[in-house]
């Protein structure tokens, strides 16, 4: 007989036990609805030591008030311990859906919390975090494998903070996995302000054209970013002194996307990075096959032919450049820089000559050369300095011009500009 009330005894602390863990994690569940997490998480404790020993249901609620208190509390922190709460909360909704894999209420507090990790990790990139930035942004990406742009953001976000091991280690996998980057925008024209509007989705998009307030819907392709992929893994493989796994790096891109431009670029960028200004030069007059009309690109090529030492091509490059662009001001100024260069030999000739008849008429042959150097070059810095008048180095450069052809009126009062702009 004294069995049977022992366990009878052992039956009633059972269910007294159950009822009590249930009690509390009611307790919780209203704790959250009030805002206070704190507390909520002090029931939760209570009741976890027996929760194994529960049904399916009540284990489910109790993950839930679990990862809801967690989850919410981490809205408003920062740094490890927000991270650490995230990560908890993401434990306990992993829980709930081992058990019921389409259980709504965890789904969607899933996507509540990745909202929470996708704002944080913006917060924490305009704080110059970049560290957890990366750590929540790539988290991100692990809860949908699929969302590959939050990959490539972690990516990026580890580049900013100089967490380039990290960063190659992502940029890899989106090369692995043929990552474009480049999406559809759903665009139409305001008619109160003539502006083009991006829309969420082409729903959206319609729905506002048929209010009559929109008009012209399109659709835009954004650039591939494979291009920049590329050349920031060549970028990191240059600095860690490994250029032979850079140049692998763009050999692979320019397999997986042949007719990538920004990948050719890359190409002639790692070639200047290297010093091989000559493999510079040839991959950028591919590039500029592929896009004729890129100003940029005669400029560049410009920039490559002077210091090849063919300033008659560079002469022309910029040339082509200042034709697709008249207001690329750095054209003009390394066209004015190029022609003045040639003043230095003249100069070093000068200063040679002795004081004889001979001597002297050579020099005023010398000083008349000068001269048409100066006389060739001012045009070019009329034109730079008219596009940007504050360009302290081509007003200098302008006045000494003036002074060395006699313009005295003009040098006087590009004096008093400079004067003012260096108050």
């Amino acid at each position: 007989m004294k069995k049977s009330i022992l366990a009878l005894t052992l039956i009633i602390g059972s269910i007294s036990l159950g009822f009590s863990q249930r009690s509390e994690i009611r307790d919780a569940e209203d704790a959250i609805e009030e805002g206070k997490y704190k507390e909520a998480l002090t029931e939760l404790n209570k009741a976890k030591p027996q929760i194994a020993e529960e049904k399916d249901k009540w284990v489910i609620r109790y993950h839930l008030a679990n990862a809801k208190a967690l989850g919410n509390m981490a809205e408003k922190q920062s740094g490890e311990k927000m991270l650490e709460n995230i990560n908890e909360s993401l434990e306990s909704l992993n829980k709930i859906l081992e058990m019921e894999e389409d259980n709504e209420e965890a789904l969607n507090y899933k996507a509540n919390l990745r909202q929470t990790m996708v704002q944080s990790a913006i917060d924490s990139q305009n704080e110059g975090n970049f560290d957890m930035a990366e750590k929540l942004l790539y988290k991100t990406y692990k809860l949908n494998k699929n969302d590959t742009v939050m990959l490539y953001y972690a990516a990026s976000a580890a580049v900013n903070g100089q967490l380039y091991d990290t960063a190659l280690e992502h940029y890899n996998k989106l090369l692995d996995m043929n990552y474009d980057g480049s999406s559809v925008q759903f665009v139409a024209v305001s008619k109160e302000t003539g502006e083009e509007e991006i829309f969420e989705s082409k729903n959206m998009r319609d729905i506002a054209v048929k209010t009559g307030e929109y008009s012209d819907p399109t659709q835009k392709k954004t650039p591939s970013v494979t291009g920049e992929i590329a050349k920031n893994v060549t970028l990191i493989y240059i600095q860690q002194d490994e250029p032979e796994k850079a140049l692998i790096a763009i050999e692979k891109a320019k397999e997986e996307n042949p007719e990538d431009i920004s990948i050719k670029q890359a190409e002639a960028d790692l070639y200047y990075k290297l010093g091989r200004v000559d493999k510079y030069d040839e991959v950028m007059k591919e590039v500029v096959e592929m896009d004729p009309e890129n100003p940029s690109l005669y400029y560049n090529l410009g920039v490559a032919s002077e210091q090849l030492g063919d300033k008659e091509s560079a002469e022309e490059y910029y040339k082509q450049a200042i034709e697709l662009n008249p207001d690329m001001v750095n054209a003009y100024i390394n066209l004015a820089a190029m022609t003045l260069s040639e003043e230095r030999a003249i100069v070093e000739q000068m200063n040679k000559l002795g004081n004889s008849r001979a001597d002297n008429k050579k020099y005023q042959e010398l000083n008349e050369k000068k001269k048409k150097f100066y006389e060739e070059a001012l045009p070019y810095l009329e034109k730079a300095t008219d596009l940007d008048p504050d360009n302290i180095d081509a007003l200098q450069t302008k006045l000494n011009i003036y002074y060395q052809l006699g313009m005295n009126e003009e040098a006087k009062e590009l004096q008093e500009k400079i004067n003012a702009l260096k108050e």
